[in-house]
């Protein structure tokens, strides 16, 4: 396995535990609450869980505000495909080969040896040139 691959996979394995790990917290403390709920005396306590659960939720939603609108945009690439892997595109001031297209980020290679890093929100926003296209990518 090449080392991309690997540092892929590693950083997708990555991603994903941290987001099981957070989303089992979410429903644990759902599920406590609920189950605190239906004693009188703790009620107090499950309405306070709710509302930090609440909090919490939108706190992390400000904070991936970005990251959650890349995504977004990433799978608008990925579905209405402006350009491929291999296209020559230009974007603002950076032209060069699409290398590759995550959820996140395009790759591209202007050709002097650097890989230019954009944020799919951009692109989706932006104009970009594809100079690549012809009438067999329809």
């Amino acid at each position: 396995m090449s080392p991309a691959v690997s540092q892929v996979s590693r950083s997708t394995k990555t991603r994903l535990r941290f987001l099981r790990r957070l989303l089992f917290l979410a429903i644990f403390l759902v599920v406590a609450a609920i189950a605190l709920s239906q004693f009188t005396e703790l009620k107090r306590l499950a309405t306070g869980i709710l509302a930090s659960t609440a909090v919490l939720g939108l706190i992390v939603g400000f904070a991936a505000q970005h990251t959650i609108a890349n995504m977004v945009a990433g799978v608008q690439l990925a579905v209405s495909q402006p350009f491929r892997i291999g296209d020559r595109i230009g974007f603002e001031d950076n032209d060069g080969r699409v290398t590759d297209i995550t959820l996140s980020y395009t790759y591209v290679d202007p050709g002097d040896g650097t890989s230019v890093v954009i944020p799919n929100q951009l692109l989706v926003e932006g104009i970009v040139h594809n100079y690549s296209t012809d009438d067999t990518q329809a």
